[in-house]
């Protein structure tokens, strides 16, 4: 009983200092988080995982991004100021593919990845 307290509260640590959250579902599968990445790789992945970076002035933030879908519906967004208005980039529906946005306002942004029994993984990472 003791160490799934302590591994529970571990898991939410290392959840809060990374920057993500979320409300997500995965099964087989794993997430990989760091101050300058936000992946996943499962079976089944249901819900949603978001993470925030920041760019600051006179700066360009390049992500890039590698999707691959086997089955399932995924969407993504990058969003300055989480308006989902005015995305820098939106995906629907997205294809095993691998691309870059190049973020150069500065702000806060929210990359927020939609779910719907996906099977395969993603990657978001930047310098």
């Amino acid at each position: 009983m003791k160490k799934s307290i302590f591994f529970g509260l571990i898991i939410t640590i290392m959840i809060f200092l990374t920057g993500c959250s979320g409300s997500w579902v995965i099964i087989n599968g794993f997430t990989y988080n760091t101050p300058t990445k936000i992946s996943m790789r499962y079976d089944r992945f249901d819900g949603y995982k978001t993470k925030t970076l920041d760019v600051e002035a006179g700066e360009t933030v390049v992500v890039s991004v590698k999707v691959v879908t086997n089955s399932g519906l995924l969407d993504a967004f990058i969003a300055k100021d989480n308006n989902t208005n005015d995305c820098s980039y939106q995906g629907n529906d997205i294809p095993t593919s691998s691309f870059t946005v190049n973020l150069t306002s500065e702000g806060k942004y929210t990359i927020r990845v939609d779910a719907d029994n996906h099977s395969g993984s993603f990657s978001f990472e930047w310098e």
